[in-house]
């Protein structure tokens, strides 16, 4: 799991040397049995970055650090199930490693002077953590889900008295017994909504909630306003007989319905803020002016945006125009094959929040960049408010 703590550690690193080496795993389907074109596609990539990093008189820490990225990978060699990603920086050390989905479109090994976190920033925003609990009336299994991963963390049981024929007068105690199965049925889903707040408590995104309609009318009023506030939905199931894989389908499935929603909303009202003056910037000069001033709730990237820009080297004033001095205090600038890790930097330093939209043919016509703002500080500084 990759919190957004991890990866604001991982931005701040800057090295004079051009030594933070960044790989990232992507396992395939093998040609054969063998599994060894991941094994030489790495070996490529490695010589090819050792001849880059010397040709750029590299130290020997990134030389120690690319042989120990093809040991690890020959090390994986044949597990398809997972990718992973390795951040490395001998000269300061590091070597931080993460295990994802497979997500990843290809397998790729960068050296520079910062780490490329564009890839595993995306993962961690589209990837949100969902909780499912699957309940009945005397029995609760709580899973997990996170991308394709799904494990089951713990099992709530509290056992209902059973109930036998009545002995006393007027059924008297066949109904006390009733009234106390009920009580401890009432019992069992207030342990389960405690242990959902828990969740919350604990940092959880989402939740699913599996079972059948006479168990979630008495569910659902015991459950925490700030859980209900999280839930994506709920599925009608049988307690025993679920398994771990169709809880991933079902909570996938929520999951993607309710991005895909949240995603179109957020388009059309950056789109249209940016349309009427309002609370959205659209393209790539309008972005990184708004995140200098410090406007920026979130950021929006689409699929495969990509865009060279400058960036002081005293100021860290970033511009799309590609310029030899900064427009802002007038000292030298450096180029950028692709301003988007810097970008990606900026909204982790400032609590930025980052949507990735994916294919979509409106945001890609607005420059496949925008933001929705806070505010905005011209209308701010002229009292108006901006829509």
């Amino acid at each position: 799991m990759i919190t957004r703590e991890e990866l604001r550690q991982l931005a701040q690193l800057e090295s004079a040397e051009s030594s933070a080496v960044t790989f990232y795993f992507q396992p395939q389907t093998p040609q054969n049995k063998s599994h060894r074109e991941e094994q030489i596609q790495v070996k490529d990539l490695v010589r090819e970055a050792l001849r880059h990093a010397e040709g750029n008189g590299s130290h020997a820490g990134v030389r120690a650090d690319l042989k120990r990225i093809q040991e690890l990978a020959a090390q994986m060699h044949g597990n398809h199930a997972r990718g992973k990603a390795v951040f490395a920086c001998a000269g300061k050390g590091i070597w931080r490693e993460f295990d994802l989905p497979k997500v990843l479109k290809k397998t790729q090994l960068y050296v520079a002077n910062r780490f490329h976190l564009r890839p595993l920033a995306a993962v961690a925003a589209s990837a949100p953590r969902c909780s499912v609990a699957i309940v009945d009336r005397e029995r609760a299994r709580l899973f997990e889900v996170w991308m394709d991963e799904v494990r089951e963390q713990a099992e709530i049981v509290d056992p209902l008295p059973r109930t036998g024929r009545s002995s006393g007068p007027g059924g008297y105690d066949a109904g006390h017994v009733e009234r106390h199965v009920e009580n401890q049925a009432m019992r069992h889903f207030k342990n389960v909504a405690q242990r959902l707040l828990e969740l919350h408590t604990a940092g959880c995104d989402s939740f699913v909630v599996g079972c059948r309609e006479e168990v979630w009318t008495q569910l659902e009023p015991q459950l925490h306003t700030y859980v209900r506030q999280k839930l994506l939905g709920r599925f009608t199931v049988d307690v025993p007989s679920i398994s771990a894989e169709q809880v991933r389908e079902q909570a996938q499935r929520l999951l993607e319905e309710r991005s895909a929603s949240e995603r179109q909303a957020l388009i059309r009202e950056v789109t249209g803020g940016a349309q009427r003056n309002g609370r959205g910037k659209v393209g790539l000069r309008g972005v990184l002016e708004a995140l200098e001033q410090g406007e920026v709730q979130t950021l929006l990237f689409g699929e495969a945006f990509y865009a060279p820009a400058t960036q002081c080297t005293n100021c860290g004033h970033l511009d799309s125009n590609l310029l030899d001095t900064c427009p802002a205090c007038g000292k030298s600038t450096r180029q950028l094959e692709d301003v988007t890790d810097a970008i990606v930097r900026r909204a982790l330093d400032g609590n930025i929040a980052v949507v990735y939209i994916g294919a979509d043919p409106d945001f890609e016509k607005a420059g496949k960049i925008g933001a929705l703002l806070r505010f905005r500080a011209d209308q701010a500084k002229t009292g108006k408010i901006a829509g």
